[in-house]
C-alpha cells in the first residue's frame, strides 16, 4: 500500500492519510483477538433456548442477532477490551517507531535512551490511569449491555 501502490505514506506526519497504516497495524492483532473471543461466544448464545423463543415470536434474524444474541455474547469480549487497552499502549511504542510518528511511544523510547526517569515515570502513571479508566468504562457499560447486571444502590446499605 505504501511502496508499490503508493496509496499511503509509510513514514511521517502528512495528515489523516498517514494515520491509516499505523492504525491498521495496531487494529489487526486486537481485532483478531476480539473476533476469536466473540465468535464462539456468539455461537453458544445463538444456541440458547431463549433465542428460539424470540425467533418463534417473529423477530427478524437481524434483531435476533444484534439485539438478543450479541448483547449476551458481548460480555466476555467487553472484559477483554479493557485489557486490550494496555496492549494498544505497548504496541504504540513499536508502531510509532516503525512509522516515524510522534507520540507517547516515541516519547518513551527517547526518555529511556536519555535515561530521563521522570518522563518514564510520568508515562507509566499515564498508562496506568488510561488502563484504570478503560476498565472502569467497561464496568459501567456492563449494565447497559446485559440487564441482569445491575448497579446495586443498596450494596452499602446491606453491609
Amino acid at each position: 500500500f505504501s511502496f508499490r501502490l503508493r496509496i499511503f505514506p509509510s513514514v511521517g506526519d502528512a495528515g489523516f492519510v498517514s494515520l491509516i497504516l499505523p492504525a491498521v497495524t495496531l487494529a489487526i492483532p486486537s481485532g483478531a483477538f476480539v473476533a476469536q473471543l466473540l465468535a464462539p461466544s456468539l455461537r453458544a448464545t445463538r444456541a440458547q433456548p431463549y433465542v428460539d423463543v424470540v425467533r418463534a415470536k417473529g423477530a427478524s434474524e437481524a434483531r435476533v442477532q444484534l439485539w438478543h444474541a450479541f448483547r449476551n455474547a458481548a460480555i466476555p469480549t467487553l472484559t477483554m477490551l479493557g485489557v486490550l487497552v494496555g496492549g494498544l499502549l505497548s504496541g504504540a511504542v513499536v508502531t510509532e517507531t516503525v512509522y516515524s510518528r510522534l507520540g507517547i511511544g516515541r516519547l518513551v523510547v527517547t526518555a529511556v535512551n536519555n535515561r530521563d526517569v521522570p518522563v518514564v515515570q510520568a508515562v507509566v502513571v499515564f498508562a496506568a490511569f488510561v488502563f484504570v479508566v478503560a476498565n472502569l468504562l467497561v464496568d459501567l457499560v456492563y449494565p447497559l449491555v446485559d440487564r441482569r447486571i445491575t448497579l446495586a444502590r443498596s450494596a452499602f446499605a446491606a453491609a
